[in-house]
């Protein structure tokens, strides 16, 4: 049994009680209780003077609505090998902890007005994160280890030992990259080939619909042995939308895609991959969830956007409208990195109804077309910048989550020399849990 963690806090609020269980609970895997005796207290969270350890509140926690100019307030300065927002002249823990953590975490700035990009998107480069140079950080995950080791020394607390974890998650946009398509996208396909002179996809093509070479993108078989080989939990993200200008995999009414759903699921945890068009439809997004379903032997309670595209709070409400418990949306496509400053589920709050919701947020730190496409790394570079990211994440005990697609492990194409790049991230990480 670990003694709980006891807080002065003398007005606790909605937005008090959901980080302290975020922190004490989730993170630290410990209790916590409000005292009304300050001197008898661990964390002193209030602007009394006492022997406990002193945390002075910014403030953040007694607001219950937006406040429109907060960005005004964020500077960072470094402390302890890592940086910190809402600085005090505390000696111990001179920031508001807390209230940093509420505002990465619930995504604040989200909120707020910013540049989207081309598809109405929050970009990575309009965080304070990234503003920073420090999206690359768990930082959460960083001062929460630092609160737990100052609160071990002043006081003698035991926290339960803290593991390391990973999952990898991957996307299927298009199951095949020829097969099942039909005879117009099929028969277009070609003729683009020979507007601009591709021969040798036209030739593949013709391969592999004519003469039963294996498609490149129905690679499932391999996957499921190299998670095998590296003990790795997966969890499929499969598109069944309407076929849309952003939305191209194959028709769900086809037996094919229908029975690789179906065998997906027996092996391995399957959810929702809500189609671009979804995100403007609550119809639509009832309709595929149920389209899933109906394939599945145990309903899925999982998701993540097709294409990422997210807004808040809209996206959420409505996954939790038709009963999705856990959302792998939170990471960016563009840059590797931390867009929540968290490297560990979480809960979402919703801030337009100042409460916790049940929806658990699974943040993943990498995207397959992160190093490919808009770092242009080489594979070798990509190892190196994984490699990095992965020990980023051992340091503080946290959960690695990798997004990659069935097309990116297809060899094909632009992903020719990849798969040596997800594999030997599965070997690092393997490594890294024993």
């Amino acid at each position: 049994m670990y003694q709980p963690i006891q807080i002065y806090c003398p007005k606790p609020t909605e937005r008090h009680h959901y980080v302290f269980e975020l922190v004490f609970n989730n993170l630290l895997g410990t209790d916590f209780l409000y005292t009304k005796n300050i001197n008898s207290s661990h964390i002193n969270y209030s602007t009394e003077s006492s022997k406990a350890l002193q945390i002075t509140p910014y403030g953040l926690l007694n607001e219950s609505s937006l406040r429109l100019d907060i960005l005004n307030d964020i500077k960072f300065v470094g402390w302890q090998k890592t940086v910190i927002f809402y600085q005090n002249d505390n000696q111990k823990v001179p920031f508001d902890i807390f209230s940093a953590i509420f505002f990465l975490v619930t995504r604040y700035e989200e909120y707020l007005d910013f540049n989207p990009d081309d598809h109405g998107r929050f970009p990575a480069t309009e965080s304070v994160l990234f503003k920073n140079g420090v999206l690359e950080l768990p930082l959460v995950n960083q001062w929460v280890k630092l609160l737990r080791i100052e609160l071990e020394t002043s006081f003698n607390i035991k926290f339960p030992f803290q593991k390391f974890s990973y999952k990898s998650t991957i996307d299927i946009d298009q199951a095949w990259k020829y097969k099942n398509k039909g005879f117009i996208r099929n028969s277009l396909g070609a003729f683009r080939d020979i507007i601009k002179l591709n021969f040798s996809t036209l030739s593949e093509r013709y391969a592999i619909l004519f003469k039963n070479k294996v498609d490149p993108y129905f690679n499932f078989d391999w996957q499921d042995f190299i998670h095998r080989k590296y003990n790795t939990d997966v969890t499929y993200f499969i598109l069944v939308g309407n076929y849309s200008k952003y939305d191209k995999n194959i028709s769900v009414k086809n037996l094919e895609f229908r029975t690789l759903i179906s065998q997906l699921g027996e092996k391995n945890k399957v959810g929702i991959h809500p189609s671009y068009a979804s995100n403007n439809s609550e119809s639509k997004l009832k309709n595929e969830f149920s389209r899933i379903n109906k394939l599945l032997v145990t309903n899925t309670s999982l998701s993540r956007q097709h294409y990422l595209i997210h807004s808040m709070p809209k996206t959420y409400q409505n996954l939790i409208s038709i009963g999705i418990q856990e959302d792998h949306t939170m990471g960016y496509s563009t840059h590797l990195g931390f867009r929540a400053g968290i490297a560990s589920p979480f809960f979402w709050f919703d801030l337009t109804n100042n409460k916790k919701t049940n929806l658990k947020l699974v943040p993943f730190c990498l995207m397959d077309i992160t190093p490919m496409y808009y770092r242009k790394e080489t594979t070798e570079q990509a190892i190196i910048s994984i490699k990095n990211l992965i020990q980023s994440v051992r340091d503080i005990d946290g959960q690695f989550v990798s997004l990659w697609h069935n097309d990116s492990l297809s060899e094909s194409d632009r992903w020719k020399g990849w798969r040596v790049v997800y594999s030997t991230m599965l070997r690092e990480l393997n490594d890294a849990i024993i």
